[in-house]
């Protein structure tokens, strides 16, 4: 045994840190785990604390029971530490140079500490630091590391298990490589909040960040980060990952060539998703710059003075399908237009995805003015539940006018941007008539006056057949020979329009076509009738309409 291993025995009993200089610094690492399993006397409950050394050789602490736990600062250690289905007091590293952590199963009664400029390097494509399904009672804290793995995940830590925090801080530098992502933590359960700050994570290969299925006790922040990934599964990948506290964003850049730039479909945040200050997501592909298809959050999506920039390739900005948000969406309105257009044309191109969105109510910035602008301009295709949501909205804060005006504008989009889903040509041109005389329902006094104008027509139509003539002495319409002795005898003007309103009502009857008729033998009077039969048919429909319109059978969403 060196002087310098007796003089770390000593110092271990009597709970100092040994500091050591080149070129006395040497230690071997079958003596540290000796002192951990408790072979060299009884150690203070401080552990073992070394600084400035270089462990010579494989710390293997595979399976051992440690006594006391290691605490080991600026020291370079040349192999893996192996501590698989370890039970530790607490282990921390802190600055210095290490090939790498081995510890699944390991347990942890206190904190896992890798901080304070910590160098990690490795090319195993098992992880650089390896945690799956370790346990660790108090903090794991990263805070100015750096771990890079060229063969596979930085941090591979599957099932992790956290009875603290889980802290990245301070410069924190994460570089992997492969699908399985720079940092892995499928189904990690963290019981207190998780931390990425003034971090930069980084992998050409897959997700940087894989979090599928994570449980977070608290908030999960990303504040000053810089991450890029690639592929399909996004930068981060959040998919059924459940945030018991808020989600937020702030001053972040996260990008993704070939792939969302956030994956978080069928997240759960029970309180809210909240943006602050400069947000910069770059995606690309079907799923939208940010995927949040089917995801859950509890009170709501806010802003608080950003600069949001979503950059894209070919997919939408923003993926809500069947997402519900407890209370208020409160994003800016030029998020999506930046002219925060509210008509019925566009020439911005961004879309988001809204089929079966659901919120209760929209953010100052969106009036539903703006916010029917984006359904039917910034929305990939037509789909009613964007529209029955909105009408549903400004139905409960009792705007029933604005309501109407929706669901026309729903009708409208319908046949503009899914005919076929109509029926066929007359279909279609029923639907378009139906819009302008009755409003699709929702304009019943449209239809109403549309009728007394038919009416009007109609009258008039029996007033001009009065004064055409068919042979001398004879009119298209004129008394019947059993209302006068003499035939040929001009009718009134009232019997006139009384005989056009007579032919044009399907049902009502005033009576006038027993003193006054049209010739129907005469080329004229046929022509009369036909027209008039048209007329008659007009009034059918339109007081359908009004019916319908009145009595909300016309009504239905979808």
């Amino acid at each position: 045994m060196s002087d310098i291993e007796q003089r770390l025995i000593e110092a271990a009993r009597r709970g100092d840190v040994l500091k050591c200089a080149e070129p006395d610094n040497v230690v071997r690492a079958e003596l540290i785990r000796e002192l951990l399993l408790g072979r060299h006397g009884e150690l203070d409950p401080r552990g073992v604390m070394l600084a400035g050394a270089r462990i010579e050789g494989t710390l293997d602490l595979d399976s051992v029971n440690a006594v006391v736990g290691l605490d080991l600062d600026h020291c370079v250690i040349d192999a893996p530490i192996q501590a698989r289905q370890a039970v530790l007091p607490l282990l921390k590293l802190y600055g210095g140079r290490c090939a790498g952590l081995r510890a699944d199963g390991v347990q942890i009664d206190q904190h896992l500490f890798l901080r304070d400029g910590i160098r990690i390097n490795s090319d195993d494509e098992g992880g650089a630091v390896r945690l799956l399904g370790a346990n660790i009672s108090g903090y794991l804290d990263l805070s100015d590391a750096e771990i890079t793995n060229t063969a596979g995940p930085a941090l591979y830590a599957d099932y992790l298990r956290v009875g603290g925090y889980l802290m990245m801080r301070n410069g924190t530098r994460i570089t992997g490589h492969g699908e399985n992502g720079a940092v892995n933590l499928l189904g990690a359960r963290i019981t207190s909040s998780v931390e990425f700050k003034d971090v930069e994570m980084t992998n050409a290969a897959g997700p940087a960040v894989t979090a599928n299925r994570m449980h977070v006790g608290g908030t999960l922040l990303y504040h000053r980060v810089q991450i890029t990934g690639h592929g399909e599964h996004g930068a981060i990948n959040l998919l059924g990952a459940h945030v018991a506290g808020n989600l937020l964003l702030s001053d972040v850049q996260i990008t993704n060539a070939a792939g969302p730039a956030v994956q978080a479909r069928q997240v759960r945040v029970d309180h809210s998703l909240h943006l602050r200050k400069r947000i910069t997501l770059s995606g690309d592909g079907d799923s939208g710059a940010v995927d949040l298809a089917g995801a859950q959050v509890t009170s709501f999506i806010g802003v608080d003075g950003i600069e949001l920039e979503i950059r894209l390739g070919s997919g939408p900005l923003l993926d809500l399908s069947e997402m519900t948000v407890g209370t208020t969406v409160a994003l800016p309105a030029a998020f999506v237009c930046p002219d925060r257009g509210r008509g019925a044309k566009c020439v911005h191109k961004r879309a988001v995805r809204l089929n079966e969105f659901s919120y209760k109510s929209l953010g100052p910035d969106w009036d539903w003015e703006r916010w029917l602008h984006v359904i039917r301009c910034h929305t990939p295709a037509y789909h009613a539940s964007a529209y029955q949501r909105l009408a549903a909205t400004e139905r409960a804060a009792g705007h029933d006018g604005t309501v109407r005006r929706i669901l026309m504008t729903q009708q409208t989009d319908l046949r503009r941007r899914s005919p076929k889903s109509l029926g066929g040509w007359l279909t279609r041109r029923f639907h378009w008539m139906w819009g302008v005389l009755a409003g699709y329902g929702y304009r019943a006094r449209r239809t109403a006056a549309a009728l007394l104008l038919v009416l009007a027509v109609a009258g008039a139509l029996g007033w001009w057949a009065g004064q055409v003539p068919t042979r001398p002495g004879h009119l298209v319409a004129e008394r019947v020979t059993s209302a006068t002795a003499a035939t040929g005898v001009p009718c009134s003007t009232v019997e006139l329009i009384g005989l056009g309103l007579d032919r044009g009502l399907p049902l009502a009857m005033t009576g006038m076509r027993a003193r006054c008729d049209l010739d129907t033998a005469s080329r004229a009077g046929q022509a009369f009738t036909a027209a008039i039969w048209l007329v008659q048919l007009a009034v059918w429909g339109l007081a359908t309409l009004a019916l319908a319109g009145y009595t909300n059978l016309v009504r239905k969403p979808g």
